[in-house]
This record gives C-alpha cells, sequence and structure tokens, in this order.
C-alpha cells in the first residue's frame, strides 16, 4: 500500500497556465482518506509553494513539504524542518565565477531563504513572479566563506542553459547536485541532496517502508525521487531519461496524468 506520495509541480501537477485540474484535486483527496500522504516536492522556495498547499489544504499538523530541490523539508503547519542540506558562500563564489565565464546571470538562496542576486535581469523576474518573492542585490565576492546557502543557479534562455551544461567544468559535476530543474534554471546544491534524499529522509521521519512511498515528476530535478520510490512515475511529458527510469509512464500534464498515476496505484480505480 502506497502511504506517501510525493508531487512534482511544474509540469507535473500544473498545467501549462500553472494551474490544479479539478481532476487531479479530485483524486489528490481520495487518496488521503485512503490514507495516503501527499507531499509536494518542488525546487521552489515556500513562498512558491504556499499557494498550492493553500489549494489543497497540505497545513494539517502532518503535513509536509519538500523546497529547494531537496535542500530542505518542512513540516508546513509548524514550520519544523524535518531535513536541511546547505552549500557554502565559497562554493557560492566559484560558481558565481563560473556563471560570469560563460556568460549568464547567477542567482542563489541563502539560508534564511533570501534570493541574491549581483544584477537583476528577466530571470529574476520569473523567480520574483512565481515564487512570490523579493531579491537583493549583492556583490557575491563580498560574501563570507562560510555563510550557508541552500542552492544556486546559472541563469538564462533554454539555448545557453543546453550550451553552458555542454561547456561546464566538469569538476562541478562531480562535487555538486547539478540539475536543470526547467529551460533556464540550472542548478548546484550539496552533493547528497535531490528530492530522492529528501524523500528518503521523509520516509525515515514518518517510520516508513521506501516500498510504501510513490513519486511523480517530469524532469531532471525529479530523476532521483523517481528512483528511490517504491513506485516512481514520469509524466506523458517528461524528459527522455526520466521516463527511461520510471515504473511507470502516466498521461501528460495537461492531461492530469498526476490523478491518472494515484486513480491507478492509491485508489485502485
Amino acid at each position: 500500500m502506497i502511504k506517501l506520495c510525493t508531487i512534482d509541480l511544474d509540469g507535473t501537477l500544473f498545467d501549462k497556465e500553472k494551474n490544479i485540474s479539478a481532476t487531479n484535486k479530485k483524486a489528490i483527496k481520495e487518496a488521503q482518506k485512503n490514507g495516503c500522504k501527499i507531499v509536494i516536492a518542488s525546487g521552489r522556495p515556500i513562498h512558491g509553494v504556499v499557494p498550492v498547499l493553500e489549494q489543497l489544504e497540505l497545513f494539517k499538523s502532518d503535513d509536509y513539504v519538500i523546497c529547494y530541490n531537496g535542500a530542505k523539508v518542512f513540516n508546513t503547519k509548524f514550520g519544523d524542518t524535518i531535513y536541511a542540506s546547505t552549500i557554502t558562500g565559497k562554493t557560492v563564489k566559484e560558481l558565481y565565477q563560473e556563471a560570469k565565464r560563460l556568460k549568464l546571470n547567477f542567482h542563489a538562496f541563502r539560508k534564511n531563504e533570501e534570493l541574491v542576486t549581483d544584477v537583476a535581469n528577466p530571470y529574476t523576474d520569473v523567480e520574483v513572479k512565481i515564487n512570490n518573492i523579493e531579491f537583493k542585490i549583492v556583490d557575491f565576492n563580498q560574501i563570507s566563506d562560510d555563510e550557508e546557502f541552500l542552492k544556486c543557479m546559472i541563469v538564462g534562455k533554454d539555448s545557453d542553459i543546453t550550451k553552458a551544461m555542454q561547456e561546464l567544468n566538469p569538476h562541478y559535476y562531480e562535487e555538486y547536485c547539478v540539475v536543470r530543474s526547467s529551460a533556464i534554471f540550472l542548478e548546484f546544491l550539496n552533493k547528497q541532496t535531490n528530492k530522492g534524499s529528501a524523500l528518503k529522509e521523509l520516509a525515515k521521519h514518518l517510520k516508513l517502508d521506501m516500498s510504501e512511498t510513490m513519486a511523480i515528476g517530469d524532469a531532471g530535478n525529479d530523476l532521483e525521487m523517481i528512483k528511490q520510490a517504491g513506485i516512481g512515475v514520469a509524466m506523458g511529458n517528461a524528459f527522455a531519461e526520466v521516463k527511461e527510469i520510471a515504473n511507470y509512464i502516466t498521461a501528460t500534464n495537461e492531461e492530469s496524468g498526476v490523478a491518472v498515476a494515484i486513480n491507478k496505484f492509491i485508489n485502485n480505480i
């Protein structure tokens, strides 16, 4: 029996207009009635996930959320941190210089969840809009080596990020968790950080076996979560590499693929 289901947002629970279909909402409610805990697992900061938690009424004392691609797991009602991992200011400064070498923009999230950048850019505007947050301009060269950050990102248009992934110093792939969370964001986290690790930590906290978990996603930042789950589900619109490792491929995000998977494996419909 599946007792914990983690669900990605963009390209998964959301349709192209960033809405959650009535079909998805109905399936999620039914799953909860059947004893399954629903947990949103997103690359977004907590402020960007709150509207979804409100829509799905996931603010009970035993509700949780995975944010920053697994860098933080919160209890949604009390705000308690169940799990967190960070990178250092020294790392952020090094990656900032790599972004400059690649002639791309750079964002970072401090441990206090503040978004910082060296210059406002179109991708900062995207962050502000989708996550309901503000940003601060900083001189990355002046930050402390031992300051803690949740993650940092090289940001740019789709084609530039694709090129950057090919030109990035191979050292970074070895030293950090590097995930492309969307067409315009290439994220760098602690090597041990990903949605899969966060899922394992949450399952451990809830005293659940991994065979009792299911994960649904579509992009590179969902790979580890789908690998680790008892049942890993790829959306019909998922990246090819995500589909390759999934146990099941559901319908697309425009076809309420989340509901299709939940009804099949949890609601037995």
